[in-house]
């Protein structure tokens, strides 16, 4: 915009008396000063505040005729036709893929499984690492469940009654299922 613009004037609030000029002559820039700048600005422009709103064209309140804008209910049809995949009032199917019974007995086999294991240590059942491979070779017998393929290591066993992450992960794991389990009976 170039600097002389009466709108960018305006805008920023620099109004000097030929911008005023502008803003006298032009209906569009007087209804922006009036908007931006409220009925005060007309002191600054000469013109007096009118004590009664400018005439629109609009009806006065004698001619005013209310109009009823709230539409009658319109009655909501529901469909008849089934849709594929869903049957009404069938509340007994379930979609999980486990049943319930299964799900309780897997989480009781993972407790226990993860528990035998951290405090008696499967090394009592598996054979361990050979004692010329480490000194700790068959005094440790909890095995590291990230570790079960390398079963003739010393890194595939460790301290029974020491809790590693993936003892935890199978733990919390069946106490999810068995949870989930009762629920899902209930």
């Amino acid at each position: 915009m170039p600097e002389d613009d009466p709108l960018k004037s305006l805008l920023d609030g620099d109004i000097s008396s030929e911008e005023l000029d502008a803003i006298r002559s032009s209906p569009d820039l007087r209804k922006l000063a009036i908007r931006m700048y409220g009925e005060s600005i007309l002191n600054l422009l000469g013109e007096e505040i009118a004590s009664e709103p400018e005439s629109i064209g609009l009806p006065t309140e004698d001619e005013l005729e209310m109009v009823d804008i709230i539409p009658e209910p319109i009655q909501v049809v529901r469909s008849t036709i089934d849709s594929p995949g869903r049957k009404k009032g069938d509340s007994s199917n379930k979609t999980s893929i486990l049943g319930p019974g299964f799900r309780m007995m897997l989480g009781v086999s993972s407790i226990g499984v993860g528990l035998a294991n951290v405090y008696w240590g499967f090394g009592n059942l598996l054979t361990t690492c050979a004692a010329d491979v480490h000194s700790t070779c068959g005094v440790s017998l909890k095995l590291n469940l990230l570790e079960f393929h390398r079963m003739q290591e010393h890194i595939a066993w460790g301290p029974t009654g020491q809790w590693g992450i993936p003892d935890m992960a199978l733990v919390g794991f069946g106490l999810l299922s068995l949870i989930f389990g009762i629920l899902r009976r209930r």
